[in-house]
């Protein structure tokens, strides 16, 4: 071996490595608990065996990169890892997805307490279960279920990484919506089915975008929520008819679809004409009586015969016609001279349909929606 002169050894040791430094590698020997690597040509190191990355590496005799993690020891010897330099590396993958606001595709490699352990590039990271969204999934099929997650929160010198599922779906049914918004024009009508029912509408799933059908746009006939109209799952036909792309909102409405009931009362009923429908509501004055959807006649106190008790909410009966005013939409009923019996010319079975709600493909009545209260929700 040639003797190193004093400034070779000055040289060598200004040059001494650094933890965290990136460098290269050789394998020279198999040690019992690791292995003897050359580091640049200048220095010997030492790798423990749970710090190579794969068996592959341990028979090469090409160069790989490692990274220093102490050092030197007593014998300027290095301990480097090339598992830790992928990890560094993983780390400053992330680091740049959370700063771009992009995510990642992943696999769940254990279910832990709080939520799950994931793997990326050598890395451990944390995915807590309220960030995961995995309906339909339970926590014991949790395991190898590959997903998209966001870095939540990432710090190298803790060795700490948080993931977020939700946020990754979030971003990912944002963009969804921002390309179907600009698919869709007021006045379009649309099949689609109801994600959700809140207490002011019903919310459609538009292809990634939800759009709203108010309370007050679901029905002509009088009900106390959405819910007794319509359900999750259900199939609804609706009309745009507002779009506002900016806030990726879309309002839409079934009752513009069926007509306003009151363009066709001319033609369907005529004074003296005995109806038959069921009352809604009651006021000191009469009762409101509904005889189709949308459709409500007032029957006042003096149109009922004595000896007749007032009739009460949910009562169905049948009454006379006796005067119709379509512009200012009122009807006026009486009782007097009314038998109850001898069913009605128009009926609830005829008139009181509303097609426009279907479930796979099917039409279906809205007749629930004579049974309850008048909604007094306002379009959101």
């Amino acid at each position: 071996m040639s003797r190193i002169t004093f400034e070779e050894l000055k040289t060598k040791y200004q040059s001494k490595l650094e933890k965290d430094n990136e460098v290269a590698c050789r394998l020279l020997a198999k040690l019992k608990d690791g292995y003897l690597v050359d580091i640049n040509n200048e220095w010997e190191g030492f790798i423990p065996a749970s710090h190579m990355n794969s068996s592959s590496e341990h028979d090469t005799q090409e160069p790989f990169q490692a990274m220093v993690i102490s050092g030197p020891d007593k014998s300027d010897r290095y301990m480097v890892s090339p598992k830790a330099l992928n990890e560094k590396s993983a780390y400053e993958k992330l680091t740049k997805l959370k700063e771009e606001n992009k995510s990642v595709k992943v696999t769940i490699s254990k279910v832990v307490k709080g939520g799950a352990e994931i793997y990326i590039d050598g890395a451990r990271a944390f995915l807590p279960g309220r960030y995961i969204r995995l309906p339909g999934v339970s926590q014991d099929n949790w395991v190898n279920q590959e997903i998209e997650v966001m870095v939540e929160e990432i710090d190298y010198k803790q060795k700490k990484i948080i993931l977020n599922h939700k946020k990754a779906q979030d971003a990912e049914k944002q963009k969804r919506a921002e390309v179907t918004i600009q698919q869709l024009n007021e006045g379009d009508i649309v099949e689609a089915p109801v994600l959700r029912i809140a207490d002011f509408g019903v919310f459609l799933d538009l292809g990634g975008l939800d759009g709203l059908v108010p309370a007050s746009e679901l029905s002509w006939g009088r009900f106390t929520h959405p819910k007794d109209v319509a359900r999750t799952g259900q199939i609804l036909k609706a009309k745009i008819f507002r779009i506002e792309k900016d806030n990726l909102r879309v309002a839409l409405s079934v009752k513009q679809l069926l007509g306003d009931p009151w363009n066709q009362i001319d033609h369907e009923l005529e004074t003296e004409q005995i109806i038959e429908g069921k009352v809604v509501s009651e006021a000191p004055f009469g009762v409101f009586i509904q005889i189709k959807p949308g459709i409500e006649a007032l029957l006042h106190n003096s149109e009922i015969p004595e000896g007749i008790e007032k009739p009460k909410t949910g009562k169905t009966l049948k009454a006379k016609v006796l005067k119709i005013d379509s512009e200012q939409r009122k009807i006026a009923l009486s009782l007097k001279g009314i038998e109850q019996q001898n069913p009605s010319p128009i009926t609830n079975e005829n008139i009181n349909s509303e097609p426009h709600i279907t479930s796979n493909g099917s039409n279906q009545s809205l007749d629930t929606a004579q049974e309850v209260e008048d909604p007094t929700l306002i379009a959101q």
